[in-house]
């Protein structure tokens, strides 16, 4: 069967990423230029920066260039909560009964089927169809690419064609137009990034008034968590700070049901959480852990002779700015001061209000790469001078990539408890 050709190249580009490449900055380290898969320009002015994704063993960051061409490191939301948030007792369980292999196991498969889920709610929200006979050429070629036990597709596939169908009985009940999709965004007031899964109009069915929202996609089905109520408030901050013409009204956790007759979904309203009181309190926190951090990279490289030379030689360290200034384009760098979004004086409720005394947070040491699996259409170019490890002259060395001391943390992950 011929495949559809979309309207949206970028959604085609998303659900394919085959046809896409990464440009490896250092073995095992990536860049990507994140690029939102819809954004409507009649609605929106498009942000004036750029923002990338650093991606390696252990490392996930956000960043954009200043106006001098130095580039700005940002936590996503995701890791920014995990510095701060104490372990859920209900998770703690649950790893307990699973053990530490089980757990990852389960965990892994359930952000994979997460990330797949996804891909299927953007390609139906912006396309405004969806086949699905395409669904098990789709859940095959994303198995092969994400490198997933067989055992995946029997669990996803019944499953996935029901979760469109629930988020299709979403989207028509609330006449749902999307603002954008995945849209990557930054924070300079408060120093955090992140990708926000669709803020869009939407039409309360009993009152018929319309009203804008951030609806951030989970794919459990036992309700949510602090966590997820977190996240959504610091999503409006950051959209709030960009967008300050386009106000969000309301947010809401949306999550497909196991239903069996009739599409049905979860769909909570976050917009009056009262643990979002203690954000100002937990960005302070997380400022405290992230100054405490160091940017570097130790590369061990060359060969290593104990009779002879010295053990200096066998390694260089590096800073992730010196890294990516290394290896970024000119056309990557603004030539002029760059317009990001001034620090409002009073952004969004009380509740949102900046920490008195509170500093920019020094991002620096890697993170966990696990976090918001934002998704990018568009790679960043990466190349310039060779770096101290690339053997300029032709010379053999033997790469020991990095392996910085990050801890497995389940806090956050889309997990079934």
């Amino acid at each position: 069967m011929k495949k559809e050709e979309s309207n949206y190249p970028e959604l085609d580009a998303l659900t394919r990423p085959e046809e896409t490449e990464k440009t490896e900055i250092y073995p095992g380290m990536t860049v990507e230029e994140i690029n939102a898969v819809f954004f409507d320009t009649d609605a929106l002015r498009e942000p004036p920066y750029r923002v990338y994704r650093l991606d390696g063993e252990g490392h996930r960051y956000y960043y954009r260039f200043d106006e001098f061409g130095e580039p700005v490191f940002y936590p996503s939301v995701t890791t920014l909560l995990k510095q701060v948030m104490p372990t859920s007792p209900f998770l703690i369980d649950w790893m307990l009964a699973n053990g530490k292999e089980g757990a990852v196991e389960k965990r892994d498969l359930a952000a994979a089927y997460g990330t797949f889920m996804h891909i299927q709610f953007e390609r139906l929200v912006v396309n405004r169809s969806y086949n699905f006979d395409e669904v098990p050429g789709e859940l095959l070629a994303y198995m092969e690419r994400e490198n997933l036990p067989d055992k995946f597709y029997a669990d996803s596939l019944s499953k996935i064609r029901k979760d469109v169908l629930a988020f299709a009985q979403f989207v028509r009940d609330y006449n749902v137009k999307p603002l954008a999709i995945e849209i990557g965004l930054v924070s300079p007031t408060y120093h955090f990034a992140g990708c926000v899964d669709m803020p869009c109009v939407m039409t309360d069915p009993k009152t018929g008034k319309a009203f804008t929202a951030i609806v951030d996609f989970k794919s459990g089905r036992k309700g949510f968590y602090e966590e997820h109520e977190l996240q959504l408030h610091l999503y409006r901050m950051m959209w709030d700070e960009n967008f300050p013409e386009v106000r969000i009204d309301r947010l809401y956790n949306f999550s497909p049901k196991d239903w069996r007759t009739k599409p049905t979904y979860n769909l909570k309203d976050q917009t009056e959480s009262v643990n979002a009181q203690k954000l100002p309190h937990l960005l302070a926190l997380a400022a405290i852990e992230d100054e405490k951090r160091e940017n570097t990279l130790t590369i061990v490289r060359g060969v290593l002779d104990l009779d002879k030379g010295k053990i200096s030689d066998n390694y260089v360290t590096l800073s992730l700015a010196e890294l990516i200034k290394s290896k970024s384009e000119a056309n990557d760098k603004p030539e002029v001061a760059a317009n990001v979004p001034e620090a409002p004086e009073n952004p969004g409720n009380g509740q949102n209000k900046p920490v008195e005394g509170e500093t920019q947070v020094k991002t620096s040491k890697p993170t966990s790469a696990r976090g918001n699996a934002c998704k990018t259409a568009k790679t960043g170019k990466i190349t310039g001078e060779p770096l101290p490890w690339e053997n300029p002259k032709g010379a053999t060395a033997d790469f020991i990539p990095p392996r910085p001391d990050v801890k497995e943390n389940l806090l956050n992950d889309e997990i079934d408890l």
